[in-house]
């Protein structure tokens, strides 16, 4: 995969190196600027959870050209990325991966969110969103955005005390 990179627009940045045997791993700059990291299983197969609470539920780029950035990653990942409808009014959002288990989405950079450099965030899924934001708060957290309702469920995004950023949600699918 990090062969493709250069091709489709975006830089290697760390060339294919293996980590122990655990797996093999690449970091690459997309051509809007955000950095990711390719990951091949070995012994480590990655999640052995998902889309449950506790885990990872779901993974987002926002970016300043959703565009550039879903051709990218459907040329280098051969996967599809398609717009979906958020309803009358709401910002472009496009689904990225295989149809039938899509985990990502591109976000279209808002003017609100000010100098923001374009970046991939993950979303750990939670039973209830405020009680989560709570806890967080009790453990050091900062609240970057409180509880909100979204289309996909309620979300907020945290800052744990060492100044990672992540998103937690109560997602309205069924688990």
């Amino acid at each position: 995969v990090a062969a493709k990179v250069p091709g489709a627009g975006g830089t290697v940045i760390l060339p294919p190196m293996d980590v122990m045997d655990v797996g093999r791993m690449s970091v690459i700059l997309d051509p809007t600027g955000a950095v990711v990291s390719l990951w091949e299983a070995k012994a480590h197969q990655g999640f052995g959870r998902i889309r449950e609470p506790g885990a990872v539920t779901w993974c987002e780029l926002i970016t300043d050209n959703p565009d550039a950035a879903g051709a990218f990653y459907s040329a280098i990942l051969d996967v599809p990325s398609a717009p979906m409808d958020m309803g009358p009014g709401a910002h472009p959002y496009t689904l990225f991966g295989p149809e039938d288990d899509q985990s990502a989405g591109i976000m279209q950079k808002l003017p609100e969110m000010g100098p923001m450099p374009n970046t991939w965030g993950v979303y750990f899924e939670v039973a209830n969103t405020d009680e989560a934001v709570a806890k967080a708060q009790g453990l050091g957290a900062e609240v970057l955005q409180p509880p909100t309702d979204i289309m996909p469920g309620r979300f907020a995004m945290l800052r744990d005390p060492q100044g990672a950023v992540f998103g937690i949600i109560k997602s309205n699918w069924e688990m």
